[in-house]
């Protein structure tokens, strides 16, 4: 346990993530070996937030009740698409945008 540090002050993922990694900068300096536990649904997306916190760290999923998962993965779905919307944006924008060249295309000259 004594290689156990907790971080109590966060309210979402990426503060517990940010806070995290100040806690282990402060007592351990730069080098250091992390890893977080979470549920599996939700393991991409706190692998984000540890890059985006400025981080290598080790997810370990934990199990998720079968009933919940469509509820959880399509609340991760759309959370990653807001998350990286512009370019989700640029990609669908583009796929739209080639669709609409080629039903041009296709009408006038077919």
């Amino acid at each position: 346990m004594e290689h156990t540090l907790t971080e109590a002050r966060s309210v979402n993922t990426f503060q517990n993530m940010l806070y995290s990694k100040q806690i282990m900068d402060s007592v351990k300096g730069s080098e250091y070996n992390s890893i977080f536990t979470t549920n599996n649904f939700h393991l991409f997306k706190a692998s984000l937030y540890t890059k985006n916190a400025g981080f290598k760290s080790q997810g370990i999923g934990s199990k998720t009740a079968l009933y919940y998962w469509p509820n959880a993965m399509i609340r991760e779905y759309i959370t990653i698409v807001v998350i990286q919307r512009k370019r989700h944006t640029l990609i669908g924008g583009t796929i739209l945008g080639f669709s609409v060249l080629l039903a041009i295309f296709s009408f006038l000259f077919l």
